[in-house]
């Protein structure tokens, strides 16, 4: 119940917090993220080895997925504080079954591209509004429930990439079809789960709270939205471009695939290790580290021929990406306002996506003008410019408080 209406000493209690359970969040998440998992790794591939497009065409069309999604991220947002939580999530959740559903079916040129981005809309309002379904939960400490969630996200990683190279070889039908039962489970755990009583009064009345502050927004987190940008950015291509690049060079669907298996196994197990170690170390050093770090795989990149030389390469991205990726929006959190949580992650959730806008666009621009070793090359240069200027900013920002506190 959102309020209680009994009464003690005379006095009526006030209204209780409201919140999702934690495990219903997960277990959605997992299914969520199994869907998707069959989806994004063969999306480039298939538009250009199946379909025949051009690099830089599938680079567009993912680069307008990601657009849909961020266009889709803000619209959740808006849902969520302003109309209702629930309503919201069903209605997304439907609308991303009937494209995969759709998919299953019809799945030519430019067909394809046309169900592809409504999914991304509809994906985008529901990666929101799962966020912020996590972000009303306060009897769990926020950073384990944003780490728990990621691995699960990462639980159906593993499991969706585990399995997409085999269905993609029997056809990209038993593809869709796949990622819609994955979608057809989670609306019904959203249809059954997601409508907590109270809720849409209480988002709307923490919006009104935020939209009334007058914090100045300090220019660091400017540059972690674009560092945010610059390694979503990177990401982007390894899940479109390197896929074509290594089966150009020999290698299969499976083996390529099998890479995220291999990067989700590595995070499960890896981020319960590492989680009490990074608790402990400065935001900059296992954002900006973790960032070079990934940065570091690109430099690798330009010379891997070999698929033993991949899965080393990758390794050193996955462990950057623990690092940085858990602790970017913890990091944002830390130094944004108090009143206004939810739209400086807003902000993060719109960066990420432009990166992975620009990101397939400028990969396919690169390879169809240039090579793998240009667009390796200028990635790696890209985001350690980024690593530099957050870490100028930071220092900078950490002399100021350190006058102000001795004056």
């Amino acid at each position: 119940m959102a309020i209680q209406s009994s009464q003690q000493d005379g006095e009526a209690l006030k209204p209780q917090h409201v919140e999702i359970k934690a495990p219903i969040l997960y277990i959605t998440t997992l299914f969520q993220s199994t869907g998707a998992s069959l989806i994004w790794p063969i999306a480039t591939l298939y538009m250009h080895n199946v379909l025949h497009e051009t690099m830089t065409m599938a680079g567009m069309v993912v680069m307008g997925l990601s657009i849909m999604m961020m266009i889709g991220s803000w619209v959740g947002g808006h849902l969520f504080d302003r109309w209702n939580p629930y309503k919201s999530i069903l209605g997304a959740v439907a609308l991303a079954t009937a494209m995969l559903a759709a998919l299953t079916f019809w799945h030519s040129w430019p067909v394809f591209a046309i169900f592809m981005l409504i999914l991304g809309f509809a994906d985008g309002i529901i990666y929101t509004l799962l966020n912020s379904y996590a972000a009303t939960i306060q009897s769990i400490d926020s950073r384990k429930v944003f780490n728990l969630q990621y691995l699960f996200m990462n639980v159906g990683v593993v499991v969706g990439t585990a399995i997409v190279g085999f269905l993609f070889n029997h056809g990209v039908q038993f593809v869709f079809g796949g990622a819609t039962i994955m979608y057809l489970i989670f609306s019904v755990m959203v249809f059954r789960y997601f409508n907590v009583k109270g809720l849409a009064a209480q988002a709307t009345k923490d919006a009104a709270k935020a939209a009334k502050s007058n914090f100045r927004t300090p220019v660091l987190i400017y540059a972690l939205l674009g560092l945010a940008f610059s390694l979503y950015m990177g990401y982007i291509l390894w899940e479109t471009v390197v896929a074509t690049h290594m089966t150009d060079l020999g290698m299969t669907t499976q083996d390529y695939s099998f890479l995220w298996t291999i990067n989700g196994i590595v995070i499960i197990v890896g981020q319960g290790l590492l989680d009490r170690i990074i608790e402990k170390l400065p935001f900059r050093l296992t954002v900006l580290g973790g960032t070079a770090l990934f940065a570091v795989s690109f430099l690798f990149l330009m010379n891997a021929k070999t698929y033993p030389m991949f899965i080393f390469t990758f390794m050193i991205l996955t462990i950057g990406e623990m690092f940085a990726s858990p602790q970017m929006p913890a990091w944002i959190d830390h130094i944004s306002d108090p009143n206004a949580k939810g739209r400086a992650q807003g902000f993060m959730t719109m960066a990420i996506s432009l990166g992975r806008a620009v990101g397939p666009l400028y990969g396919g621009l690169m390879i169809d003008g240039g090579s793998y070793k240009a667009l390796f090359a200028s990635m790696f240069g890209i985001m350690m410019l980024f690593v530099v200027v957050t870490f100028i900013l930071d220092r900078a920002s950490r002399r100021r408080k350190r006058r102000l506190a001795n004056q």
